[in-house]
């Protein structure tokens, strides 16, 4: 049997202020195509399939579009809501679309049924927090993630003699080390949200979904599958595929990646201004660093060869920032001096007597409202 992994949709997201729906309508389509190829027996998404728990209608009509395909084509999909997600609005109609093959977990409820397909039972956990589960077990103290999420498990009649595959999203560790985390993922403080890999140790294969980038967490069954775009800088260098994993008869599971090729890669480049005119146009999310300084306009003359820029830096400006000596310079001035030289770094030109006497009265204004 053949099942593909997916989570971290994030249908919706904007970055940047870029809206990423063509991106996301074009990676879609491409893990249908791969889906069909591959002939899999189902889809799992392991939650945050929206962005926002109360996504917008374009966002609503790209998801409902995906697994209208999914229909056509026979495919079952298995889905769980994430943290982004509205767990209630996520499983609306879930029991009448179940009847097309489609079954979404509603909101947890104190108990866990599995879903049988063939010899596999398949287990949809969402998202949970530690109350969600006190409240069904009010007699236990449930003081982290880990128990609420143990304590699940615990009350599960797992058989066996099945493959059994729980879709879980949620802040999996292994031997108290944390996954890979990119600056689109934001972890809780301390330990309370961990949960230990040995928790799923029932389970021939746990779909994980939460962190952005594909990773196996003390074996290589417990997965998460990563997201299908790159959804912040920090993962330029990730490669993002679709899962397959195909189970054998004795259980075994075998791990395939398809890559995901995006409508716009997202890159990070370095140079001066001469220098990056001098490339090849390109449509792709840009971070620049700009080695020179002193540039009027500098983003619009870019533009010409980078449309898609999503983010500008002034290298000599980061490294002001970062010399621990200029630093102890910058603290010596007052704060009507930085912003000054900090506006002739930016436009190249003295700031006039009447925007500094304006920003002088501005600064003074907030001095006296803070005191």
């Amino acid at each position: 049997m053949k099942f593909m992994h997916l989570a971290d949709l994030h249908i919706g997201r904007r970055l940047n202020e870029f809206s990423m729906i063509e991106d996301q309508k074009h990676i879609l389509n491409r893990i249908i195509n791969i889906a069909a190829e591959q002939e899999v027996e189902g889809i799992i998404i392991a939650g945050d399939v929206y962005d926002r728990s109360i996504p917008s209608i374009e966002a609503i009509e790209i998801f409902e579009n995906f697994i209208e395909e999914l229909v056509k084509l026979k495919i079952p999909a298995y889905i769980v809501s994430g943290n982004h997600d509205s767990g209630e609005r996520l499983s609306a109609f879930s029991n009448l679309i179940s009847h097309s093959g489609i079954h979404i977990s509603k909101t947890y409820n104190g108990k866990l049924e599995p879903i049988i397909y063939k010899n596999t039972a398949i287990w949809l956990l969402p998202f949970i927090r530690p109350a969600d589960v006190r409240r069904y077990h009010p007699d236990i103290e449930i003081g982290n993630y880990e128990y609420a999420v143990k304590k699940v498990i615990d009350t599960l009649d797992i058989d066996e003699s099945m493959t059994n595959i729980i879709v879980a999203h949620q802040f999996v560790t292994a031997n108290g080390k944390a996954p890979e985390l990119s600056d689109s993922e934001v972890s809780s403080l301390g330990t309370l949200d961990n949960v230990d890999f040995r928790v799923f140790d029932k389970f021939d294969y746990a779909a994980l979904g939460h962190i952005h980038k594909p990773q196996s967490m003390g074996r290589k069954e417990v997965r998460y599958s990563g997201s299908p775009l790159k959804y912040s800088f920090s993962e330029v260098n990730q490669k993002k595929s679709a899962s397959i994993i195909e189970i054998n008869k004795k259980h075994k599971i075998n791990i395939e990646t398809y890559p995901l090729e995006p409508l716009h890669d997202m890159r990070e480049i370095k140079g001066s201004l001469i220098e990056l005119l001098k490339e090849d146009k390109t449509e792709d999310y840009i971070h620049i660093t700009l080695t020179d300084m002193g540039i009027i306009d500098a983003k619009s003359k870019l533009e010409t060869v980078f449309p898609n820029i999503m983010k500008l830096d002034f290298e000599e400006y980061d490294s002001i920032l970062d010399d621990s000596k200029s630093l102890e310079k910058i603290k010596e001035k007052n704060i009507i001096e930085y912003f000054c030289e900090f506006y002739k770094k930016q436009t190249g030109q003295e700031i006039s007597a009447q925007n500094l006497e304006m920003i002088s009265e501005l600064l003074e204004s907030s001095q006296g409202d803070n005191k």
